[in-house]
């Protein structure tokens, strides 16, 4: 059967965590909107710990939706993932700001070279010469100046993406190897050439993938892990047997998640 990338991805939607639209109205993230230089915009949603003392910094994690949260209207992509940091106990025991960009409908977070069923081609995912696409570009920027604008500790850096979102974190981690300090990837992949740039990078890895995904293949995630294995990089890879592709439902309640992500720093 065939299918296009947008379609593969599109078909997430239908794995729900709750509504995104009721978190919307009830949640603690601001909704803001970035504007480059050029005048180019990205929505988003920014979470702030409860109480920011003085003198103090605070770890920053970057969210990277999937594509079924795709859109401009600065609430879908709070569907999956969001509630894990506005848990009371999650909040008391881990202050941090968060951000979620949401990326436009029919605009990926990773650059993709081809839009054929992920099983047709050994790998879809461009190489280390190709452009950043626009939504990563622009995410990149809030992320760039959001540190510069609040008092976040740098050696606390984190980034979590899921399918889409997944595939964006592989980017972003390659294009910035010295900048994450933890990098979660559900359900993702990469152009597994890429990964020998992060040959002494300091990011530790979380991989987590449906063994049953009939969506993005796992051999996308044991490539992946393998590849950086091979090049040094501390990975926990977690396949889940018989999971499809919503595998972060299991990835979001593991009791160590939170833990995993909060207690890496680059000072260890």
């Amino acid at each position: 059967m065939k299918s296009s990338i947008l379609l593969l991805f599109m078909l997430s939607a239908s794995l729900h965590l709750g509504s995104a639209a009721a978190q919307c109205d009830s949640c603690d993230y601001q909704a803001e909107v970035y504007v480059s230089a050029t005048g180019d915009s990205l929505p988003y949603r920014l979470l702030t710990p409860d109480s920011v003392v003085p003198g103090q910094r605070y770890p920053l994690v970057l969210f990277l939706h999937g594509a079924g949260e795709r859109g401009r209207d600065n609430c879908e992509q709070l569907r999956h993932g969001a509630a894990l940091f506005t848990d009371s106990g999650a909040r008391r025991r881990h202050p941090a700001y968060v951000l979620f960009p949401q990326c436009p409908t029919g605009e990926f977070w990773p650059a993709i070279t081809r839009q054929d069923h992920f099983g047709r081609v050994p790998n879809p995912f461009p190489g280390a010469g190709a452009a950043m696409s626009r939504p990563l570009r622009l995410a990149n920027e809030l992320l760039d100046e959001t540190l510069a604008r609040l008092p976040i500790d740098s050696e606390r850096v984190y980034i979590v993406g899921l399918s889409m979102g997944g595939m964006g974190v592989f980017d972003l981690v390659c294009r910035r190897p010295s900048r994450f300090t933890a990098a979660v990837a559900i359900c993702g992949g990469v152009n597994v050439q890429r990964l020998a740039g992060l040959r002494g990078s300091r990011t530790r890895f979380r991989i987590v993938h449906g063994a049953a995904d009939p969506l993005v293949p796992v051999r996308f995630s044991r490539e992946a892990v393998q590849a950086l294995r091979r090049v040094g990089v501390s990975v926990d890879y977690i396949e889940l047997p018989g999971v499809g592709h919503g595998s972060w439902f299991d990835a979001f309640h593991r009791p160590d998640f939170l833990t995993w992500l909060f207690e890496t720093n680059n000072e260890q």
